[in-house]
């Protein structure tokens, strides 16, 4: 599967890394090993488990088309959950903005401009700043 790296993904990895959510180690074992995996979705273990991968939902339980989640638990020094919304549209995967899950309000309104990115993407309103090879 292709996957595109957008605006919203590059922007959000710089300000999380400024933050210090994650480190250099982390970044390289742990988050971009498992965003490689998207390269071979959905023929992998990981995908199969909810606590990684499972469908992104609004603030109404209902799930997103075509949006995913990953999950990383006990991220960092602070030991945060991180998310990476992912949309499948028309068998490519864009990365969107991650963001720290603090809190089920900032979830939901993560999830909420996520929707709002998937429609972008859908009317290729939207920047590719990379590709996963």
């Amino acid at each position: 599967m292709e996957v595109i790296i957008t605006q919203w993904a590059l922007d959000s990895y710089l300000d999380l890394k400024r933050q210090n959510v994650f480190s250099d180690s982390e970044f390289d074992t742990i988050i971009k090993p498992d965003g490689l995996l998207l390269l071979a979705y959905p023929n992998h273990p990981k995908f199969n488990n909810n606590k990684f991968w499972s469908p992104a939902q609004d603030k109404n339980g209902v799930i997103i088309s075509d949006g995913y989640k990953m999950k990383w638990h006990n991220v960092g020094n602070g030991k945060v959950q991180l998310r990476l919304p992912v949309g499948i549209i028309n068998g490519i995967a864009f990365l969107c903005q991650a963001y720290v899950k603090s809190d089920d309000k900032i979830e939901k309104l993560k999830l909420a401009k996520f929707k709002d990115h998937l429609k972008l993407i859908q009317l290729n309103r939207h920047t590719v700043k990379g590709r996963l090879i």
